[in-house]
């Protein structure tokens, strides 16, 4: 091929011995070392007609494709022989450039070669980019003389030049004939000292600092005794840098390896370095001010290495003081009293906790940067008179607030995640899966079940999963339906139907991810629990609003004993869901809706329950129509707990049992199950069990 070297056999004419046309193969070679570059070339071709055919390298790619991502390249010498005899595109432009450059300058057909090798894998490079020239910064990544590269694609008009012009030897140029305009070296970057590790500025030469340098020059190297590194100048068996550590080393065994960070600065005060003391403190008098704050960090410095803070000895100095009289800066003082206004605006009966938490943390680190949410839960935890949540929403507010991701993570994922880190693999990994499949991520796309679903059925399964570990079982696909069977026997009621759905969710994924063959849960009887509703007692029922103390609690009593709402969805409620003018109340059931037509007497319940949320919280913004003292002024807006509910209500009273006495009441005096899928928005086969529970002679399947 015309890119390639000619092959070292040409083709004869035949004649006699001696005959003149033998000249056509010249027998003489010169001096400049041809001979040596023919059997590089011949030993090259040998290789690549003896290998295998591999993957295709630096293949050609369309033209102005811009990359997404640009990775540097690694080329070898194997790279270089893979291009051998392949067709480059923009060599014919470059080949006569490098034979002027050769000639003008008397270089031997060796440098010749070899710089033939580079140019051809820059244009290689400049192929698999997909670019019209080849960019200067990519010359980087050829093994050699990427100078000599530059330049002939320089003069071929085949290179984008970069800014400012760039060099690719670390040798001072020029060294060779053919550059006539040598480039400058980059100015050094900032680097450490080879011998103290010590930071030196950029205008410095070497790899040492001026005081290792001369230290190395009086003393022998050798093993330092403290930080074990070899080839260091010792004196009394230590380096330079622990030579100033011998003091602390004798009060602090702990600290016998850890050396103090050194800046190598320009200036310095002269003399023999000053020896790092223990640290130990004079006995300090009755009135000496102990409480002294950390040093507070300037806006926008960063740290150079994150630690957690341990606040028990902060508190265990300021235990004798009040906040009151803690000195702050002008920004910290102007933070609490922005904080104070703001609660007392609220008529928040905990603020004094917020402001004294607060107190506690501007003055230890002052208001002039951000605070870690780490530090302020820290803090929190150590006294019950500090709280974290709402003082945490308030600096988010203000801008001050670097959150923690691992606090924001979904509580129940966390206790799955543990619960998972217990087992042992691989069964750990085959449950994770299924914990994989139930969020939506399997082979099979479907609806994403919430964390606290799973933790439910992950509940219900840890000790089955437990006691086959145990008994030897290192793998979900060893369990057969004798396991699962067994693992019921035991069991009755709600918990043998809840471990019987869980078993039957976990072997139904992995069947469906392929990691067992046969579901061994398949015939596994989950049963009816289908209790029969019973009603609520007379003398419970008799006085019940007269026992309920609270606005709220009436409230609850009423959604739930007439209107039969279910438990679960009385916090979810909504305020503008509400609306007396009308007299209705929208019950929101996924992407479904349920109107609540509410009578005179939950109109007034609801009508004395806003009344006293408005004057109780008049600035509470939360939408949901039921809130507590924690939910009323929370930036997050919460709904209700459960727990809040239930005891609001009478003793002896569930919210589940006033719903069921509701529809069962329906159903004894109308016992038409359409009314009561229209009245309580109950499903048919709900509807369908409460009907023949009211009258049973009416669903009562007669003997053949």
């Amino acid at each position: 091929m015309e890119e390639a070297r000619p092959r070292p056999v040409q083709l004869r004419v035949g004649g006699a011995y001696g005959d003149r046309s033998a000249s056509a193969r010249p027998l003489r070679r010169g001096s400049s070392g041809g001979r040596r570059v023919a059997e590089e070339w011949r030993i090259k071709l040998k290789q690549q007609r003896a290998a295998p055919a591999g993957r295709p390298v630096l293949q050609a790619q369309m033209r102005g494709q811009l990359p997404l991502f640009t990775v540097p390249r690694t080329l070898t010498d194997a790279t270089v022989s893979a291009l051998v005899g392949r067709p480059v595109s923009g060599w014919p432009h470059c080949r006569p450039v490098l034979e002027a450059m050769a000639q003008e300058h008397g270089l031997t057909a060796a440098w010749s070669s070899k710089i033939a090798e580079m140019v051809r894998l820059a244009l290689a490079v400049r192929e698999a980019e997909g670019a019209e020239r080849l960019p200067e910064p990519m010359l980087r990544d050829l093994p050699t003389n990427g100078d000599a590269v530059r330049l002939v694609l320089l003069q071929a008009e085949l290179l984008d030049q970069a800014p400012e012009p760039m060099r690719f030897s670390t040798t001072n140029q020029p060294t060779a004939a053919y550059i006539t305009a040598p480039v400058p070296l980059p100015p050094p970057a900032p680097r450490q000292c080879r011998d103290c590790h010590a930071w030196m500025a950029a205008d410095k030469r070497g790899f040492r600092c001026t005081p290792c340098r001369h230290w190395r020059e009086l003393h022998h190297a050798g093993r330092c005794l403290r930080c074990l590194r070899d080839g260091l100048p010792l004196r009394a068996g230590r380096c330079r840098t622990c030579r100033l550590h011998r003091h602390l080393d004798g009060t602090r065994p702990d600290a016998r390896r850890a050396t103090q960070l050194v800046i190598d600065l320009p200036h310095g005060a002269p003399g023999q370095a000053q020896l790092i003391p223990d640290g130990a403190r004079a006995p300090a008098n009755d009135d000496e001010d102990e409480a002294v704050p950390a040093l507070h960090v300037g806006r926008g410095q960063e740290p150079l290495f994150r630690m957690r803070r341990d606040w028990s000895p902060v508190l265990a100095r300021l235990r004798r003081r009040t906040y009151v009289d803690l000195p702050l800066t002008g920004p910290a003082r102007a933070l609490t009293e922005d904080l104070t206004r703001l609660r007392r605006d609220q008529q928040d009966p905990s603020h004094r906790t917020d402001i004294r938490t607060l107190t506690i943390l501007v003055y230890w680190l002052g208001a002039e940067t951000a605070i870690t949410e780490r530090d302020v839960h820290d803090l929190a935890q150590l006294d019950s008179n500090l709280t974290a949540k709402r003082l945490c929403q308030f600096l988010a507010t203000r801008g001050l607030l670097a959150e923690d991701p691992e606090l924001r993570r979904d509580a129940d994922q966390v206790w799955i995640e543990t619960a998972l880190g217990a087992l042992p693999q691989p069964a750990a990994e085959e449950v994770a899966t299924w914990v994989r499949v139930l969020r939506g991520q399997g082979r099979r796309e479907h609806e994403a079940r919430g964390y606290n679903g799973i933790r439910r059925y992950l509940t219900a399964l840890q000790p089955v999963l437990t006691a086959w570990t145990d008994s030897g079982i290192t793998t979900l696909r060893q369990i057969t339906s004798e396991h699962a069977t067994t693992a019921l026997d035991d069991l009755t009621g709600h918990t043998r139907r809840k471990l019987a759905i869980s078993l039957r969710s976990l072997f139904k994924a992995l069947r469906q991810e392929r990691i067992i063959f046969r579901d061994p849960t398949r015939n596994l009887p989950v049963g009816e629990l289908r209790g029969i509703p019973k009603p609520v007692a007379s003398d419970l029922l008799a006085g019940l609003l007269e026992r309920t103390k609270t606005p709220l609690g009436r409230l609850v009593v009423a959604l739930a004993a007439i209107h039969a709402l279910p438990g679960h969805e009385i916090p979810t409620l909504l305020t503008i869901d509400l609306s007396l003018a009308h007299g209705t109340l929208e019950a929101r059931r996924g992407l479904l809706r349920h109107t609540l037509y509410i009578e005179e007497f939950t109109h007034t319940l609801a009508a004395q329950w806003l009344t006293y949320r408005h004057r109780r919280w008049p600035v509470s913004a939360n939408p949901h129509l039921l809130v507590s003292q924690r939910t009323a002024l929370d930036p997050d807006h919460p709904p209700v707990s459960m727990t809040l509910l239930q005891r609001a209500l009478p003793s002896g009273v569930t919210l589940d049992g006033l719903r069921q006495d509701r529809i069962l009441n329906e159903a004894f005096e109308t016992g038409d199950p359409l009314k009561l899928m229209r009245l309580f928005g109950i499903a048919e086969q709900t509807a369908m069990h409460y009907v023949s529970v009211a009258h049973p002679e009416r669903t009562a399947k007669l003997p053949r």
